[in-house]
């Protein structure tokens, strides 16, 4: 195998399919990427059984063929070799020489013929979504994927009646975004792990063009565009019924400008650390929200003006965590949000106002003491 390729093409394609690479494997030649060389075009795959990323570019090749080497020294050196071209030749089938400039080195390799292969899927249903909107809808909700329960680090895609939901919650927030698109009905839960290495691959920026499609089979999603290939399997169990939280009627109902409520919430963390984990004290007099907590810290009591309120808030008091309504508002781009209450142990919803109304956080409250 030999081949010339442009040194930050190379980095980039390593980068993006080592996400896939096994951290720790009883087949060894997972922890590896594997080098496919076919007359001018090298694709580089990541492989871990349950998640692979192929991503494929164009290169001068002379003597086609393929191995597996470690991704990180790789990627790694390539990127600090001297000049803009980057030479590689298999010796003897046991390394792979690197060259450029005046600069070479080695790495040991194995032959990529024991590398397994990515298991392709049946593309039951596809359909194409902008790139763009795309990864705006995995960053909107995945703040809330659970790090602790294994059921719910994952990210729930639905297509109903041509809406497209995207959904995550740990058990005590829920985030979902939605957007109009046309297609049959579907459902799919992705594991956070393949959201997250998708995510680094999309752009938010550049071609409003850009389209991405996304094909289903009843185990298995492939996401790809241009040279990359994302291929994961789906997991399987019963996601929490998110529609019945969203669409519950909730009575009572404030408006106010998120700043100021953020800026309360940066305050209250402040009197706060991993140990000491305590709830802020929500209750609305009049046209005012007041904010309070209190730690072995110090105490913090504060008042945020609403712009309108509906609803009865008589003896109204409400105790949530102060993280998870900070990383929600931080998800706001919009003047004003609403904030729907139904009882002080029921969950309560946020919404951006004049943000076309496709975002919402649900948080569920505290009980005191």
């Amino acid at each position: 195998m030999k081949f010339s390729v442009d040194k930050n093409f190379f980095y980039e394609a390593v980068s993006s399919a080592s996400k896939a690479c096994a951290l720790k494997s009883a087949l060894n030649i997972l922890d590896g990427v594997l080098l496919n060389l076919t007359d001018n075009v090298l694709t580089v795959t990541g492989y871990d059984l349950e998640i692979g990323i192929r991503v494929s570019i164009e290169v001068d090749g002379q003597n086609d063929g393929n191995v597996v080497t470690d991704p990180r020294l790789l990627s790694e050196m390539v990127k600090k070799m001297p000049g803009n071209i980057v030479n590689f030749e298999l010796i003897e089938g046991k390394s792979i020489k690197i060259t450029s400039g005046k600069s070479k080195l080695s790495l040991p390799c194995k032959s990529g013929e024991e590398f397994p292969n990515i298991i392709e899927i049946q593309k039951d249903v596809s359909f194409d979504i902008s790139e763009k909107l795309l990864k705006e809808m995995l960053l909107r909700v995945g703040f809330a994927v659970s790090r602790t329960s294994q059921e719910l680090e994952c990210i729930k895609m639905e297509i109903e009646d041509n809406t497209f939901y995207s959904v995550a919650t740990d058990g005590n927030r829920l985030a979902a975004k939605y957007c109009n698109i046309q297609n049959e009905n579907i459902n799919f839960t992705i594991p956070d792990k393949a959201v997250s290495s998708l995510i680094k691959s999309l752009s938010d920026s550049g071609d409003d063009d850009a389209t991405v499609n996304i094909a289903v089979d009843k185990n298995q999603i492939c996401v790809s565009k241009r040279n990359y290939v994302l291929i994961s399997r789906l997991l399987e169990g019963k996601f929490v019924n998110y529609r019945r939280i969203i669409e519950s009627d909730f009575p009572r109902v404030l408006k106010l400008n998120p700043l100021e409520l953020i800026k309360s919430m940066d305050r209250c963390l402040l009197l706060m650390s991993d140990k000491l984990k305590i709830p802020v004290t929500c209750s609305i007099i009049n046209d005012i929200m007041k904010i309070s907590c209190k730690t072995t810290l110090g105490s913090i009591d504060e008042e945020i003006p609403i712009v309108i309120k509906e609803g009865d808030f008589t003896d109204f008091n409400i105790n949530f965590n102060p993280r998870f309504m900070l990383e929600a508002l931080q998800k706001v781009n919009t003047e004003e949000i609403m904030i729907s209450f139904d009882g002080v142990l029921k969950p309560f919803k946020i919404t951006p106002l004049d943000d076309n109304g496709d975002f919402i956080f649900v948080i569920v409250p505290i009980r005191s003491g």
